[in-house]
């Protein structure tokens, strides 16, 4: 007994110890002080498509094991250090994504952050807000970046092409350039690149991992099409692709921060990337 209420004391603890002025601020406050003052930033990630995976209730448990973070989004949110109902768990989901769109650089005596606003559209490029914000939760010399950016819609840095030149890293193609595509009638057919393009992801971007059963390995953005018209994040274990059944389908975090498409000028638009057919991003 003595035990069990020494536990529920050390979280009140916990709980209430870090909003005492003076106390340096987590990572976590830190972010909210951000987030409190600028506004909600843009949010990306594979939650919402249909596919089970990715849902508040299986992510809550790495949630709660980052018990600094988890502590910071209950207070932050108003809820109780007790086990929570599944809205509530839908809330600190939120938040959590929230708190990953916040990107901190440490400086010397204080962190610089950077956020892409939100809501959505979240394809609509926007400029980034920086500013910097102490270890007391103080923000302070808030402006818009350079860099413009936006959720991912395209493929990761290393994603092979198929080319009559051989397989090239998607960040090697260059207007031009000349790449595999099918014509109208499905043959495969040599067309020139027509356009490129590189974007800046906003921070905290999830990407989708999709491995078939042939061993076929692709990593893109959750909305890049299929040449069927079918999205990454919609895929489900079991579903069909090119002749084979998927066997995985992961979230996977946006590591590099950029992603990359191309246009070929075809009819169909429509490319091989990590063997897999798709519909370029900028078709139609």
């Amino acid at each position: 007994m003595a035990g069990a209420l020494g536990i529920v004391l050390l979280l009140f603890a916990i709980y209430i110890v870090p909003i005492v002025p003076g106390v340096p601020r987590t990572q976590a406050e830190l972010k909210f002080s951000v987030l409190d003052t600028v506004g909600d930033p843009l949010v990306c990630t594979g939650w919402g498509m249909p596919n089970p995976p990715f849902t508040p209730d299986t992510e809550y448990p790495r949630i709660v094991a980052n018990l600094p973070t988890y502590l910071a989004i209950i207070r932050h949110e108003r809820l109780p250090p007790t086990p929570l109902t599944h809205e509530d768990v839908v809330a600190v989901y939120r938040a959590w994504l929230k708190l990953n769109a916040v990107q901190l650089r440490w400086r010397n005596g204080y962190y610089e952050f950077e956020l892409f606003p939100g809501p959505s559209p979240s394809e609509q490029l926007r400029n980034a807000i920086l500013g910097k914000v102490d270890l007391a939760g103080r923000v302070y010399d808030v402006h818009d970046g350079a860099d413009f950016g936006a959720c991912p819609i395209c493929l990761i840095s290393t994603t092979p092409i198929a080319t009559p030149d051989g397989s090239l890293p998607v960040s090697r193609i260059a207007v031009g350039m000349h790449v595999w595509s099918l014509d109208a009638s499905g043959h495969r057919i040599d067309v020139e690149v027509a356009r490129v393009v590189v974007r800046i992801d906003a921070p905290g971007s999830e990407l989708i991992h999709l491995t078939l059963a042939d061993g076929r390995e692709l990593t893109a953005s959750a909305p890049h099409r299929l040449a069927d018209g079918r999205t990454l994040g919609s895929l489900r274990i079991g579903d069909t692709v090119d002749g084979t059944h998927v066997v995985a389908v992961q979230a996977v975090p946006d590591i590099d921060g950029r992603t990359y498409d191309f246009l070929p000028s075809s009819e169909t638009g429509e490319y091989w990337a990590g063997g897999v057919l798709l519909q370029s991003t900028m078709h139609g």
